[in-house]
């Protein structure tokens, strides 16, 4: 059984059989004051930047700042005091910096494994769900991996026709997972992509 102990939403399998990066990476600008957290839930705006999806909760819908195009997957960057070129699996908030290149993933159709901060019993197969909390402040900055989970635990939890975040598409094949665990290991799809036909578009930076 696995202890509470999540690693936000990590790319897992594409149907392609390579998860691969965006084409065109993301940046923000220097000194962005949130940390973006390996595989933290992440938003694009008209502009190429990126920020943390909002976690949408039990709301009847979701506005754009709760659509989500994929996971936070790293960053390089100079740094300013030093002219240093970093390479890192985060970007850490406040970075004064130039030449800035954040990776991320953008298939709609990647599965994604995540832990719930819940039970998810086989029945839960199909339903929909928001993420957890996704701050500047929900990660390690010693690891630099998002500790954002999937939500059951405020009623975020829907049936397989009303509208949230992610989708449970399977279980995580992990030995010391089952359904029904109390912090169940979860495959889920986006199903509030950005790119997705039917979408609203993406925010102003």
């Amino acid at each position: 059984m696995l202890s509470y102990n999540p690693w936000g939403l990590a790319p897992l399998l594409s149907q392609s059989g390579i998860v691969r990066p965006a084409p065109t990476p993301g940046w923000v600008a220097s000194g962005f004051s949130s940390n973006l957290f390996l595989n933290a839930p992440i938003q694009v705006f008209t502009d190429g930047s990126l920020n943390l999806a909002t976690a949408l909760g039990a709301a009847a819908a979701g506005a754009a700042v709760n659509r989500i195009v994929g996971a936070m997957q790293g960053a390089e960057y100079t740094l300013t005091a030093t002219g240093r070129r970093t390479v890192g699996n985060f970007w850490p908030a406040s970075t004064v910096a130039t030449q800035i290149v954040l990776w991320y993933t953008r298939d709609p159709w990647l599965t994604y494994e995540i832990q719930a901060n819940g039970s998810l019993a086989l029945g839960n197969l199909g339903n929909q769900a928001s993420i957890t909390t996704n701050g500047s402040a929900n990660g390690s900055t010693g690891t630099g991996i998002s500790t954002v989970g999937l939500d059951v635990t405020t009623g975020s939890s829907r049936t397989g026709t009303s509208t949230n975040q992610l989708r449970v598409v399977g279980f995580s094949q992990r030995i010391e997972n089952t359904p029904g665990d109390a912090f169940t290991g979860v495959q889920v799809q986006i199903s509030m992509h950005q790119d997705v036909a039917n979408q609203v578009a993406y925010g102003a930076p």
